[in-house]
Parts: structure tokens; C-alpha cells; sequence
């Protein structure tokens, strides 16, 4: 009995010494760290007045980066977001004067530029719009990178 005690003792030492060793399985990215990308990329994109409507993880995945020098964290998820006031206005087709970077693509998407042709895309005020995608975060200096730029601790 002493043994366990001594052993569940020194484990509670190091995982309260060390974070980084206690982080080694827990500590990844979760929903909060998703929601809070999603919510940047949506305002930096489209536009800052919307609502996520719903939002599912499907799955998650460990990587390596750079070949095992960097490890990685992956979320599949799935958002559906209204835009009550529309999104890049200035692109619709019938704008009196339309920006020049707006594109006609139908595919949207938070993470990566638009296909075939990027740009701003328009949204109707009301429209909502499914975005099926991946979040990629990089472990770097204690904390979890997001494809936002922002450094997250779960």
C-alpha cells in the first residue's frame, strides 16, 4: 500500500512540476480553441456580424510537422453561419460599383483562399453558409498555434 501511495505521489510531483510532461495527452486543442478560430477567420473574412448557427467536431488527429521536430493537432468540423447583415456587400453582382477583388467562386471556405479564382465573396444579408473544414494548430512555445495566427493554452 505504501508503494502506491509513494508512486500516485511522485506522479502528482512531476505532472504539477512539469506542465508541458502533464500536457502530453490532455492539453490539445478542443472546442473552446475551435470556436475562437472560427469566430476570428469568419470576422477577418467575410464580415464581423454573424451567427454560428451550429458547429460539430467530426473528428481529430495528431501529426508531425517538419518531420517530428513539430507536433501538430487537427480538428474536423463542421459550422453552419448566418450572416444577418450579409458579408463583402460591395462584391454583389449587381454593386453600382463593384470592388475589383471580389471572385464568383460558390466554394467557402475559412481556411484557405477561395478555388479557382480567390477573393472577397458576397453574401446576401440573411444567407447562411456550411463550412466542412479542418483547423491545423502547431505546438510552439508552450501553446497551440492556430491557423489564425493567435497561440492558444487548452
Amino acid at each position: 500500500m505504501k508503494k502506491i501511495i509513494r508512486a500516485a505521489i511522485l506522479m502528482l510531483t512531476l505532472l504539477s512540476a512539469n506542465t508541458a510532461f502533464a500536457c502530453l495527452m490532455a492539453c490539445r486543442p478542443g472546442e473552446t480553441e475551435t470556436r475562437q478560430v472560427i469566430d476570428h477567420l469568419i470576422a477577418k473574412r467575410f464580415d464581423p456580424s454573424f451567427d454560428v448557427l451550429s458547429l460539430e467536431t467530426k473528428r481529430t488527429a495528431d501529426f508531425d510537422m517538419i518531420v517530428g521536430e513539430i507536433r501538430g493537432y487537427e480538428i474536423f468540423f463542421k459550422a453552419s453561419v448566418k450572416f444577418p447583415k450579409g458579408a463583402n456587400l460591395d462584391c454583389a453582382p449587381d454593386a453600382p460599383r463593384r470592388a475589383t477583388d471580389c471572385s464568383e467562386d460558390r466554394y467557402f471556405s475559412l481556411i484557405r483562399d477561395t478555388r479557382p479564382v480567390p477573393g472577397r465573396q458576397f453574401i446576401e444579408p440573411g444567407g447562411v453558409r456550411t463550412f466542412d473544414e479542418d483547423l491545423r494548430f502547431a505546438e510552439l512555445k508552450g501553446a497551440w498555434r492556430g491557423p489564425d495566427g493567435e497561440y492558444y493554452k487548452p
